[in-house]
């Protein structure tokens, strides 16, 4: 039989280790979901990077396509999202 102050002992001990296990599960749920919200910002970012270069591709045409026939359309669509750019002027050719 134990004495009463090996029983205290024991369910202190006892009680302890339950909180720690309690603890531990939690940390271990909370790291989890953690886990997943890196995984999916993650794989956000890859996307957002894929479409970063699709994105520059498509304002580059847009803007040669404005440059090229003088489209004042095209040029206040992409000037209404913040884009703007400059035509470089060719030099004329001289004459002999």
């Amino acid at each position: 039989m134990l004495k009463r102050i090996e029983f205290v002992i024991l369910t202190l001990a006892a009680t302890a280790f339950l909180v720690i296990v309690i603890t531990s599960v939690s940390l271990a749920r909370s790291t989890r979901a953690l886990q997943a919200q890196f995984t999916e910002r993650q794989q956000f970012i890859m996307a957002t990077t894929q479409l970063e270069v699709l994105n520059r591709e498509l304002i580059r045409a847009l803007a040669e396509l404005a440059a090229r026939n003088d489209d004042g359309q095209i040029r206040g669509l992409l000037g209404a999202n913040g884009i703007t750019f400059t035509v470089e002027q060719k030099p004329a050719p001289t004459k002999r």
